[in-house]
């Protein structure tokens, strides 16, 4: 009874939460493929939903910094994707199977990302959906690319309008939170509680300016002087907590004082970043009170150097201004087009299997083949470690969608009522994040679809349940055989790359950090690349359950530290740098 009690109240939760949001969307939905379809037909409706899928997904990623050149990346692709699937449609499915396999795989390794999230789901389920639920003939094609373009450009709008203060809001979010998280440790060490250790935290938050400076890079070594400025900053304030962490002995009067004054320059640097004042004070060696000794010199160059990279990051015209790179143009090409394996074997792994499943389907016939193919490219995920849970829950979600289905569908056989029906799954749809409810949604709408003007009573539509349940179960067979047992990829031996890669990097960095002036573009890109892979390696690591990880990424941690220990020279007040 408890639980459902607690079932209960998380529901009532999540609804006031997310309302205005889920409201907003659906609204916003309706009114998008309604117009897409009245401009271009009611044949490429399809496109327009598909669109809506994308602009949400496409939110993973920031495109605001070049939308010119993502704009022109995403037209061509929707233009292959398009017409590769004009012709696998109407193609003969053994002549169609080379240009099928060639358009899979180009969707999965160019939207599949060794360091951050991946994007390729969705233009695969797009791809499918052109091809088997609103497939056109050639002579309608123009027409279909047409849609397409305004659905690329409503994608780079949709990300500027809903996109255009994210790097702003989360570097401040980023920035502020290490800020409190130096206010908590002197908050603890003037209580005599002594500082909280979670150096792990800190990495978090440097990952994700890193991965905010990584999105809105023009191109590979392409970096803003005032993306530096962030960088720094955030690694300045972890610098900050660690020199906290290393403090020792009692707290004495000029301790105190000296702690109560870096405290009061937090708060002056977190009202700057939230824009409660345009001004920030300089850091004074009189202000700092405390023994004039290593320990108060220390904090006064970072304080200082903390400031100094916050005022430069904010400055306008730092945000224009990119540094040219030493390096030669082959070796940024090489950089710019090194070849992933592990993407390499994720896409060539399931472009076979999706493009051998589609001949499967059309030389049959089969009438609900589509099932099919949703089902494996939902369940074949880069890992063989998570193919199991995700087909659980989709398996879970199928049935439990399922029995909605026959109950609702059953007792309500009028078009108008079962179009209720879908549009109010795909509505409650947005008040969930767990994959198994969102899908259980989802089922109820696809069967809505399949049932909609020919079938009513229990027999009928549990019969189509079951079919759809067939469908979906003889998908996940395939798919856990394919990834699992014929061609696994697991999480063990991608980290295994993962690491020896993070090792380059960072003897690479340890080299290059002895002069970081000689050329900043290389120096930044290796920084943001150790944070990326670091991230990596931790989450893999929480699912290998891998002892000692964390011994093993503090001991490169410390290669580099020493290395610019070892080449670094006071400038400007800047602190020698803890931290890769």
């Amino acid at each position: 009874m408890e639980k459902v009690h607690q079932i209960g109240a998380s529901m009532i939760a999540s609804f006031h939460k997310n309302f205005r949001h889920a409201t907003l969307n659906f609204i916003f939905i309706l009114i998008f493929v309604n117009l897409f379809q009245r401009i271009f037909g009611m044949e490429n409706s399809i496109v327009g939903v598909i669109f809506t899928i994308m602009m949400s997904a496409s939110m993973v990623r920031d495109l605001t910094a070049t939308p010119v050149r993502h704009l022109c990346i995403q037209t061509v692709v929707l233009f292959l994707m398009a017409a590769a699937a004009c012709f696998v449609a109407n193609a003969p499915p053994v002549f169609a199977l080379p240009v099928n396999l060639a358009m899979i795989f180009l969707i999965l390794y160019a939207f599949t990302y060794e360091y951050v999230s991946h994007l390729y789901f969705p233009y695969i389920l797009s791809y499918l959906f052109l091809v088997f639920i609103s497939p056109v003939t050639p002579d309608r094609l123009p027409k279909r690319l047409l849609g397409v373009f305004a659905g690329a450009v409503c994608i780079i709008l949709y990300q500027l309008i809903n996109g255009r203060k994210r790097v702003v809001e989360t570097a401040r979010d980023v920035l502020v939170s290490m800020i409190g998280h130096a206010d908590e440790c002197i908050g603890c060490l003037l209580s005599g509680r002594g500082a909280p250790r979670n150096p792990e935290q800190l990495r978090e938050e440097l990952c994700k300016l890193s991965q905010i400076v990584y999105d809105r890079r023009r191109k590979a070594l392409c970096i803003s002087d005032a993306s530096f400025a962030m960088i720094d900053a955030g690694r300045g304030l972890e610098n900050l907590v660690l020199l906290l962490y290393e403090m020792e002995g009692p707290i004495t009067p000029p301790r105190a004082g000296m702690l109560r004054y870096i405290s009061c320059c937090l708060t002056r640097l977190r009202a700057y970043m939230l824009r409660e004042t345009a001004y920030l004070a300089p850091i004074c060696r009189e202000d700092l009170g405390g023994e004039q000794n290593g320990e108060a010199e220390r904090f006064l160059n970072c304080l200082q150097y903390i400031r100094s990279r916050m005022l430069s990051m904010t400055q306008p015209q730092k945000k224009k201004q990119y540094r040219k790179t030493l390096l030669s143009l082959s070796v940024r090409l090489k950089a710019a087009l090194r070849v992933s394996p592990v993407r390499v074997v994720y896409a060539l792994r399931v472009s076979i299997l999706l493009a051998l499943c589609t001949l499967l389907v059309q030389q049959l016939g089969l009438p609900h083949g589509k099932w099919l193919l949703f089902t494996v490219a939902s369940v074949s995920l880069p890992y063989a470690d998570d193919v199991g849970l995700k087909a659980k829950k989709r398996m879970v979600a199928t049935l439990v969608g399922g029995l909605c289905s026959v109950m609702l569908f059953s007792l309500i056989p009028s078009p108008s009522g079962r179009t209720a029906v879908m549009m109010l799954s795909g509505y409650l749809s947005f008040y969930f994040t767990d994959y198994s409810a969102t899908y259980s949604c989802s089922t109820v709408g696809a069967l809505g679809g399949a049932v909609f003007m020919g079938m009513f009573g229990f027999g009928q539509v549990g019969y189509m349940s079951l079919v759809r349940l067939s469908y979906i179960a003889l998908g996940i067979l395939i798919a856990l055989l394919a990834n699992k047992v014929f061609f696994p990829f697991r999480r063990a031996t991608a980290t295994r790359q993962l690491w020896n890669k993070y090792l380059s990097t960072t003897e690479l960095l340890t080299r290059v950090c002895r002069d970081p002036g000689a050329d900043p573009q290389l120096y930044y890109g290796l920084v943001i690349q150790a944070h990326l892979q670091e991230d990596k390696l931790c989450q893999n690591a929480k699912e290998l359950n891998w002892e000692g990880a964390q011994e093993l990424l503090e001991k490169c941690r410390r290669a580099v530290r020493m290395a610019h220990r070892t080449g670094w020279e006071p400038q400007s007040g800047g602190p020698a740098l803890q931290e890769n």
